[in-house]
């Protein structure tokens, strides 16, 4: 893909908010401009903190982009978001210095460790659940539990949310509705 975007002049954007997490712990993550140095100058590598450090509220993150685009990078974003709150500015530089085992092995431990229990229980109850690569969302199978079994996806989420108190989303969103399992 990344020798196609530069055949054809294409820019590539890339969203790395759970670039830390990543499953099992043996899998790598690719940042593309170190991975494909030919590139560099046509990635635009955004991320956040949002997942990372728990504030998902916040929406403070940044682009890393070739200097050429700085001109037009700002003015679209200037237009486009406000800035952050100075508080949430120096939180996030405190945040950015804890040291990099933070990153590399105590956030991926405990998002490891909060999948597989999640999962434990859900394969307890009657879902099939298909094991991550990498963030924190499962994907699971609901036929094979007793009240959902006969719903379709809306129906199901929305009894786990009324009755259950789970939220969730129905995974036809993300494969579509003509998909047969």
């Amino acid at each position: 893909i990344v020798s196609w975007c530069v055949e054809f002049d294409v820019y590539i954007v890339t969203d790395e908010i759970y670039e830390h997490m990543i499953h099992p712990t043996d899998l790598q993550h690719y940042l593309i401009p170190q991975q494909f140095p030919y590139a560099k100058d046509r990635v635009l590598v955004c991320n956040s903190i949002g997942k990372s450090a728990s504030a998902t509220g916040w929406r403070l993150g940044w682009c890393l982009h070739p200097p050429h685009l700085t001109e037009s990078y700002r003015g679209i974003h200037d237009q486009m978001v406000v800035m952050s709150p100075h508080p949430m500015q120096v939180a996030t530089l405190t945040y950015l210095q804890l040291p990099d085992t933070y990153f590399t092995v105590d956030l991926r431990e405990r998002y490891q460790a909060r999948i597989s229990t999640l999962m434990d229980v859900l394969r307890q109850v009657g879902f099939r659940i298909s094991q991550p690569q990498g963030a924190y969302y499962l994907f699971g199978n609901y036929r094979g539990v007793g009240k959902l079994k006969s719903m379709d996806p809306n129906e199901a989420a929305m009894f786990m949310v009324e009755t259950i108190g789970v939220a969730c989303v129905p995974g036809d969103n993300f494969y579509g509705k003509d998909i047969e399992e």
